[in-house]
This record gives structure tokens, C-alpha cells and sequence, in this order.
């Protein structure tokens, strides 16, 4: 056979998971956690069996296939102790060929055992750019050994960059923090703000009731159920809630490639920082499209955050209500740049947005699609949009690394409002892909634009010499480091409103 049936590559995907916990407890040294590991992946291996796809032998070589790469890739990255003898171990797995498989798919088997073993051994030595880079190739194994390998990219709608690892480091050095967002929509759909959120059977305390929008009451609902989510299956499960009745489909997006499979939290996982929530709810009382749910989605997502641990002195609420503060253009604004100012590693950011969400032609020609997504302030007739190139540049931007933002956007046309560099679209054929094993974390987006930040300096060029001067200054004096940090932070201070002084300031400070 040229590809594994689909049900076979699902058990053979988590019999490799399992071979990398493996690999990492090896390599920590932590034995019962290896002699347990060591049990789930023969009952692995008996799983496969039952399939009926292949006999006993083949089953067993996967399994040793799997373990012998870990062994292999542990011993060539840390130990170094008996390599001859490992590699030959490995080799004994590989040989010979299963009559049932043809040799190029024995091959894509064996590059993803290895592959996922190189993982486990960056993830031990906390090597961010071998750990996307092997991530991608063993996401992409794992999909061709299905032969879906494309068809994974079309639910994508996306096509991977041919080095993964580059394209990491440059996304990590234009933003620095921990983003990820939860869009309602996608940017062609609208999302729906629902009559009465008793239909999603909300508990009677999580909320005020009435109407409320379709991301935020769904997002809730499933919360409300369980507290051991990982991000994709709390997608997924926001998607039965909506069970078709909604056509909207949830969007995640992020800074970094996000597991899937990791836990979903709304705090910082570094350390025990500070936590600070803006919330938003425009109604727009009075006006043409008056919803009725917005303000409702603010309580009901505030009444959340303080069960997590945010408290209510660290929360900044918007509301048309006429007894907070007006969520205006000028005070978003603001809110924005309470929200990220004084911010330092370990702690914790939340945006909530419950509104209408607009899509208009690009006005500067950084958009592929032609379109800016935007947020409508209750002002936006007089005072006009908040354009995705601002709300970019105010919430992500000025973030350093180890800060974490999470942003929940319930609103139309919100699906990469933030133009974060990696995406999952959590429709029926990418969902399906991540249950079965062939995906596991959110991809590249072909379309951000990395010249985003640096567009204030093209506009003054005699700024953008002295910058490229104080950041050549920064390598010969400190190294590649010294200058990344310089240039970063040049990169901030001049996207900041007063790019002037900002650039004045970051120069003469990042040097002491």
C-alpha cells in the first residue's frame, strides 16, 4: 500500500506522541514516567493490530521503529554513550520492508519517527527554532503517510513556507510576546448575536441572560463544562454548541505555532505576573444596527475572568450603558494603551470585544485580500474605524517577550483582525485533520506581512538610516543578540505615536 488507512495513521500518530513523552522522560531521567509510557505504547501497538491492516511483525517494528529513533536522537543530542549501537538498533526496526507497505511509504514512516524524536529533544533543550522546524516536518510526515498532505493544506486555506524555521525567528522577532486570538468568524462571515443565550444553556450565574453573541455565549457554555480544554478541542466543542444552527466558523490565530493539544489557559504559563483585562460591549443605542447582546457579553465574560483569577481593579469596561465608559474611538484608544503599557514578562493580557466588526477596502496596500477588517467604535460615524492596522499596531506592537495576550473578538468580520502569523480555521475539514492526527498546531499564514511594523519607517527615511546605523552599532559592540534586542525595540519605540521622540528615546536607553 502507498498510504496508511485513515484509522491506522490516527493510532500510529498517537503511538509516536507517546514514543516522544517517552523520549523527553529518557532524557529527564524519570524512569516511572518511562516504564508507563512504555505500557501505553504497546497497547498502541495492539490497536494497530486490531485494525487488521497488517500482522503482528509489522505492528512491532512501528513500535520499535518509534522507541529505537527516540533512543537514537536522545543519544545523538545528549549522551553520545553507545551511538553505534543505538543507530543499529534503529536500523534493525527499519528492516526489513513490511510486504504489506511499498518502500516509500516505509521511508515517510521512518522520517516521521525520527522527526518526532528530534522534536522531543528540542523541546528538552528548549530549542524554539529546531522545535518549529521539526514540529512542521513532522505535521507534514504525518500527513503523507495518509497520502492528505494536500488536502490538509486546502482546509488550511494556507500554503506553508518552505523553511518553517525562518519563518519562525522572523515572526518571533517582529513579535516578541505571546498573542492568540479566538475570532468568531471568518473575515468574509458575520457572527451572530443571538435573541435569547438560554438556548445555549448557559448556568444560571455565569451571565445576566438575554441576548448575547453566538462566540462569546458558545466559548462560555463550553467553559462552563469542563476546565481540562486543549485549544482545539475547545474549538470544537464551541462548534457543536453552535451545532448548524449558526454558520459562522471559529478562528484561532497566534504569534507562535500553538500546539493544539496543549491545555487551554487564559494565564500566563511563565510565572505568576500581573493580569489586566479590557472588555468592550457597544450596543449602539439608538443607531442603525442596535444589537442587544454586547453588554450582556461583557458581564458574562467578566463574571469568567474572576473565577481565573483577574480582579475586578484590573479590569477596564467599555459600555454604551451611559454608566461606564463610553466605548468611543478615542477612549479604545486608550483602553488599548492601558491595557500593554508598563507590561513585562510573566504577565497576563485579556481583550474582549463584543460589537460589529467591519470589512473595507485597504487603504495603504498591506493587505493581499484588499480588505482591512475593523472594529466599529460607538463613534465610528464621526470619529471613524478602528482599522486592524491600528488595533495591530496599539495592542501587539509595544508587547515584549513573555507577555501573553489573549483576545476574544466577537464581532462580523474578525477573523485575523490582529494579522497574527499563524492561523486555524476550526471548520469540519481542519477539525477533522487535528482529530485524526495530521495536524497539531496552528500553520503559517502565507499572507502577514512582516513590513507591518516597519511601514512609519519607510514614511521617514532619514529615520530608517539612523536606525539600520544603531542597530549595525549594536552588533559589532554586543553580537547577533545585543542587535536583535536593539532593533526590536527600535522597531517599537518608532511605531509608537511620537515615532521621533520614540526612536530618540529607544537609542540613547538601549545602549545604558
Amino acid at each position: 500500500m502507498e498510504s496508511y488507512p485513515r484509522e491506522f495513521a490516527s493510532i500510529f500518530r498517537k503511538l509516536t506522541d507517546a514514543a516522544q513523552a517517552w523520549t523527553k522522560a529518557q532524557a529527564f531521567g524519570d524512569e516511572d514516567e518511562a516504564d508507563r509510557l512504555c505500557s501505553s505504547i504497546e497497547q498502541l501497538r495492539d490497536q494497530l493490530l486490531e485494525t487488521g491492516v497488517c500482522s503482528d511483525d509489522p505492528c512491532q517494528q512501528l513500535q520499535d521503529m518509534a522507541m529505537s529513533a527516540g533512543a537514537l536522537i536522545l543519544t545523538r543530542q545528549i549522551t553520545m554513550d553507545e551511538l553505534g549501537e543505538r543507530q543499529q538498533e534503529f536500523n534493525d526496526a527499519c528492516q526489513p520492508v513490511p510486504d504489506e507497505f511499498s518502500e516509500d511509504l516505509w521511508r515517510r514512516t521512518q522520517e516521521m519517527c525520527l522527526s518526532g524524536a528530534r522534536f522531543a529533544i528540542a523541546e528538552v533543550q528548549e530549542d524554539e527554532q529546531v522545535m518549529q522546524q521539526e514540529r512542521f516536518n513532522y505535521d507534514r510526515h504525518a500527513r503523507s503517510i495518509t497520502g492528505s498532505g494536500k488536502a490538509s493544506a486546502r482546509a488550511y486555506g494556507r500554503v506553508a513556507p518552505r523553511n518553517m524555521a525562518e519563518f519562525g525567528t522572523r515572526a518571533a522577532e517582529v513579535i516578541p510576546a505571546t498573542v492568540i486570538m479566538f475570532s468568531g468568524c471568518q473575515d468574509s462571515q458575520t457572527s451572530a448575536d443571538v435573541c435569547n443565550t438560554s438556548s445555549f444553556g448557559l448556568p444560571s450565574d455565569s451571565g445576566p441572560g438575554g441576548a448575547g453573541g453566538a462566540c462569546t455565549s458558545s466559548m462560555i457554555k463550553a467553559l462552563s463544562q469542563s476546565d481540562q480544554y486543549t485549544w482545539v478541542s475547545l474549538l470544537q466543542a464551541m462548534r457543536g454548541i453552535l451545532n448548524g444552527q449558526y454558520t459562522q466558523i471559529p478562528m484561532l490565530s497566534s504569534s507562535r505555532a500553538v500546539n493544539l493539544n496543549s491545555q487551554f489557559a487564559l494565564r500566563n504559563r511563565e510565572s505568576n505576573g500581573n493580569m489586566r483585562a479590557l472588555l468592550v460591549g457597544i450596543n449602539y443605542i439608538g443607531q442603525n444596527g442596535e444589537l442587544r447582546g454586547c453588554h450582556n457579553d461583557v458581564e458574562t465574560m467578566r463574571r469568567y475572568l474572576l473565577r481565573q483569577g483577574y480582579e475586578g481593579e484590573n479590569m477596564r469596561i467599555l459600555l454604551d450603558d451611559g454608566r461606564h465608559e463610553e466605548p468611543s474611538k478615542e477612549n479604545m484608544i486608550a483602553g488599548f494603551q492601558w491595557l500593554v503599557s508598563g507590561t513585562s514578562a510573566g504577565d497576563s493580557l485579556f481583550f474582549h470585544y463584543s460589537g460589529h466588526g467591519g470589512s473595507v477596502p485597504d487603504d495603504n496596500g498591506d493587505e493581499a485580500d484588499g480588505k482591512d477588517e475593523a472594529l466599529c467604535p460607538v463613534d465610528y460615524s464621526s470619529a471613524g474605524l478602528l482599522r486592524d492596522d491600528e488595533a495591530y499596531r496599539l495592542l501587539v506592537g509595544p508587547l515584549q517577550a513573555g507577555v501573553s495576550l489573549t483576545c476574544v473578538l466577537d464581532c462580523c468580520h474578525s477573523g485575523t483582525i490582529l494579522d497574527l502569523p499563524y492561523v486555524f480555521k476550526a471548520d469540519d475539514p481542519s477539525l477533522e485533520a487535528a482529530e485524526n492526527g495530521e495536524v497539531s498546531s496552528t500553520m503559517p499564514n502565507s499572507q502577514f506581512n512582516f513590513g507591518k511594523l516597519m511601514r512609519v519607517i519607510q514614511a521617514n527615511p532619514g529615520m530608517c538610516a539612523a536606525a539600520a546605523a544603531v542597530t549595525g552599532l549594536a552588533y559589532f559592540t554586543g553580537g547577533q543578540e545585543q542587535a536583535g534586542k536593539v532593533g526590536q525595540g527600535l522597531v517599537q519605540a518608532i511605531t509608537s505615536d511620537d515615532p521621533v521622540q520614540g526612536f530618540m528615546g529607544a537609542a540613547s536607553s538601549l545602549f545604558g
